[in-house]
């Protein structure tokens, strides 16, 4: 029997028992099956895996969108209110021109609180970013309590006046003076052609 299938050729196969045509046909349907596995489906999953990768990178991206187109009317309300902020800030600022009237209302504090002014002189100003920061040095005497509403008028004033660097001490042979040396800074806002002469 062993010598039998090794004669068989392919051109008889009609001529096969009907066994040995099922064996054939169902190594060569094997066959096929694994072919179309290999080459077909294994390629297709691959794709699908791709695709599903590529579907969930995009309803990520998708949703990121999403919610930044729901986010805008906020972020348009947020631009604004900083635009807002922004022009009162500027308008904080003193222009040039301003410069003399800001030192006289500094002085005019001083004297509704009872203070004498040693000095009030501008320095030379230099350029901070979009500013011009404008140094002024003050000093002057008078008692603890109007040094401190002094500082608290300043706050108060439309124009932006920061104190810094600031020393007290006892005026000599009068306990109840005090010298009070402080620099202070306002900023001047300049227009970006003005920033580049």
């Amino acid at each position: 029997m062993a010598a039998d299938w090794r004669d068989w050729e392919i051109d008889e196969i009609p001529e096969w028992s009907a066994t040995a045509q099922n064996i054939l046909l169902g190594v060569l349907g094997i066959v096929v099956l694994a072919a179309a596995l290999f080459f077909v489906v294994l390629p297709a999953q691959q794709d699908i895996g791709l695709a599903r990768q590529d579907e969930s990178l995009l309803r990520t991206q998708f949703r990121i969108k999403a919610e930044q187109v729901a986010a805008l009317p906020d972020v348009d309300e947020q631009v604004a209110e900083l635009q807002k902020f922004y022009s009162h800030l500027t308008e904080q600022l003193p222009a040039a021109d301003e410069l003399a009237l800001l030192l006289a209302g500094i002085n005019d504090t001083g004297l509704q609180y009872n203070l004498n002014f040693e000095k009030l002189n501008w320095n030379k100003g230099k350029h901070v970013g979009w500013l011009y920061q404008v140094p002024l040095d003050i000093e002057l005497t008078g008692e603890y309590a109007d040094m401190g509403e002094f500082s608290a008028a300043l706050a108060r004033l439309p124009r932006i006046v920061t104190l810094q660097d600031f020393t007290l001490s006892r005026e000599k042979d009068k306990t109840d003076r005090l010298r009070f040396s402080v620099g202070a800074h306002t900023y001047r806002y300049e227009k970006q052609e003005e920033v580049s002469q």
